[in-house]
């Protein structure tokens, strides 16, 4: 498929993500009828629109399932079905089908039968096909014509679902003086509107009295009008049912009027900018441009250089500096996304997988702001699912095994992300039952992995649920038990360079965190040298630099009580040979700030660390290692020095954990 067509793709999918957020708020919003008939109308207009866009590419599955999924909309906008539970699980059925759908077509994968979801959608839908009911007819009848007359079709559309909602009706009159009419009507639409619904007005003016504007409103309301009508600013009357039951025929009409599992966005090789971020970009690179061009002709027009040119080429060197960083730093956040919504869709397949289990589970997302490399974001999306679709079937217990813990009947399910300095971590934790090593190791030798009746413990354990092909399940579910899904799961996080960790407590609940690499970013880094190499941490780490200091002998009593009278060697942090023992009389020793809760080994958040030189600092461009780099323990990526050499950036909390 072309650019175009991906675009359309992208587009469409963006399209479904917010039917899949309408449809939350319409569950959230299905007490109020005002901000209910919000959510279907959002609902709608986004389907449509997927409708049209499908039909431009001729996406005939896509546009099928719209199309169906719109008759039943129509329909709930009209009132005429019910906004019940059934209802909102057959148009989220509808919503996983056109993006799996999406999915599918951009893949070039043959498209499933959609009949069982075409007989769902045709059948919610003729809930309300007999049309309106008597009682509804014969309120709409009693209106006055020249009111509804005025209506446009949307009016009558939430005036239909009034009247079928069983709303009290009412018909608001007022007159205000012609000079403050605005004002005073503004103030009244504002009372009504905290306790009902204004479903239209229509203004007059009697030739009579033109120094005043009449109002006639209909408003619903279910509420005690009490207090608005002892307010004198309004009267109220109540429209009665008729005692003619004639169908509206207007009304009829607008029942069938019309509206004038990769992501896709995995396949697409390209990212969506803003153009005022590029406008920007632009700017600043013809500012950085200029800058250049003006310090190569004061350094080519200069015979000598004088102190007022050199200053002045100092302060030229250092906005250009400083410009090619700002520009570099601009460029790598056109490459980060969102990951809104890759979490959104983890969570949703979740409770999929809950409602398959028949399990009672409460969802909880947490960092949906925050942005990674559009790579790392379409790699995520699969494990993530893996992960909490495995906390579902094999994480979270049975309603009657929580209840006889002491533990809530519902579970939980907390998927959350996270920045912690260069890297991100993403975590998905559940309260449930944790890792037992007793039914790993059962598990185990019923598999033929281990032959003797021991019970493994809990390292062990986490190792084999790692183990490709390993279930603790005795057959496979429509959730899990085919022993594909960590398995898969580890793998697919340390291709794009990430690590993947594990943490449990019996009865508790575990954690799975995905510990993401730096693809690319910036770093203002001081450079080490340690046993003839170049290493590089984060300026921010370092609190002190010292002096030199005369060599010592080096302590074998590692890490095991540090303060400021022990420092660390670093060739012996980074398990280094000193083979340079003669040629380096002197080394020097820097004070380092390590985070106490990446630190997890260590009580202190200060340590003295001992390196042969320090060489200054750089601005670097840190860059990944790649599908191993997660292997690379305590090494966060690699970076080329001014001098073209290149050195490793250390991840220090992670060195001294592991030390």
């Amino acid at each position: 498929m072309d650019q175009n067509g991906s675009e359309f793709l992208i587009e469409i999918e963006e399209l479904i993500e917010r039917v899949f957020s309408d449809l939350d708020q319409l569950r959230e919003h299905a007490a109020s009828q005002d901000r209910r008939r919000q959510s279907i109308d959002q609902v709608f207009r986004h389907v449509h629109s997927i409708k049209g866009l499908s039909a431009a590419i001729r996406l005939e599955a896509v546009n099928h399932i719209a199309h169906e999924f719109e008759t039943l909309l129509a329909a709930l906008r009209m009132g005429a079905v019910p906004v019940d539970e059934e209802v909102l699980r057959v148009c989220e059925n509808a919503t996983d089908a056109l993006a799996e759908s999406l999915s599918l077509a951009a893949s070039g994968v043959l498209e499933p039968s959609r009949r069982a979801l075409f007989s769902q959608l045709q059948a919610a839908a003729r809930r309300g096909a007999a049309g309106s009911s008597g009682d509804t007819d014969a309120l709409l009848e009693s209106i006055p014509s020249d009111i509804w007359q005025s209506l446009s079709n949307d009016e009558k559309q939430r005036l239909g679902a009034v009247a079928r909602e069983g709303s009290p009706l009412f018909l608001v009159a007022a007159s205000f003086s012609i000079t403050s009419f605005d004002e005073e009507f503004f103030r009244l639409r504002e009372s009504l509107a905290q306790s009902g619904e204004v479903i239209a007005t229509s203004p007059t003016v009697d030739p009579q009295y033109s120094d005043r504007v009449n109002f006639r409103i209909l408003y619903a309301s279910a509420a005690n009008l009490g207090k608005l009508e002892s307010s004198g600013t309004a009267t109220f009357t109540k429209v009665e049912r008729s005692e003619s039951s004639k169908p509206v025929e207007v009304h009829q009409q607008a029942v069938a009027g019309k509206d004038a599992t990769s992501s896709v966005s995995t396949l697409a090789n390209f990212v969506r900018a803003d153009l005022e971020k590029l406008d920007a970009l632009i700017s600043s690179t013809h500012e950085l441009f200029r800058t250049t061009s003006n310090a190569l002709e004061i350094a080519v027009g200069q015979k000598q250089t004088t102190k007022k040119t050199s200053a002045q080429l100092r302060w030229l060197n250092e906005n250009i500096r400083t410009a090619f960083m700002d520009l570099e730093n601009e460029l790598i956040n056109l490459r980060m996304v969102s990951l809104s919504s890759t979490l959104q869709r983890v969570m949703r397949t979740g409770r999929t997988a809950a409602r398959s289990t028949g399990k009672e589970i409460e969802f909880e997302v947490a960092g949906k702001d925050l942005r990674v490399d559009k790579m790392l974001a379409d790699a995520l999306a699969n494990p993530l699912i893996h992960l909490v679709r495995n906390a579902v079937d094999h994480g979270i217990e049975s309603e009657t095994d929580r209840v006889r813990m002491g533990k809530e009947m519902r579970g939980k399910i907390r998927i959350e992300a996270t920045s912690e300095g260069a890297q991100s971590r993403i975590r998905v934790t559940d309260d449930g039952g944790g890792i037992d090593p007793k039914m790993i190791s059962e598990a185990a030798a019923r598999l033929g992995i281990i032959t003797e009746a021991v019970e493994l413990d809990f390292e062990r354990s986490v190792r084999l649920i790692f183990r490709a092909g390993f279930t603790t399940l005795a057959s496979a579910t429509d959730v899990s038990g085919r022993g594909v899904g960590l398995d898969v799961v580890e793998t697919a996080v340390e291709q794009v360079g990430g690590e993947l960790r594990v943490s449990s407590t019996p009865g508790v609940g575990t954690t799975f965190e995905i510990r993401l690499p730096v693809t690319f970013g910036l770093l203002s880094a001081t450079v080490l040298v340690a046993n003839g190499n170049r290493y590089c941490i984060p300026t921010n780490q370092i609190v002190e630099i010292g002096s030199a200091v005369g060599e010592t002998k080096p302590t074998r009593n590692k890490r095991t009580n540090r303060d400021n009278s022990q420092p660390i060697n670093l060739n012996e942090l980074l398990g280094q040979p000193n083979v340079k023992k003669q040629a380096k009389k002197s080394s020097q020793l820097i004070n380092c700030r390590v985070s106490l809760e990446q630190q997890a080994n260590d009580s202190r958040d200060e340590i003295r660390l001992r390196v042969d030189e320090v060489q200054g600092t750089e601005e670097v461009l840190v860059r990944s290692l790649g599908r191993h780099g997660g292997r690379w323990y305590g090494i966060a990526g690699a970076t080329e020095l001014r001098d073209g050499t290149v050195a490793l950036v250390l991840d220090l909390p992670r060195l001294l954990s592991a030390s």
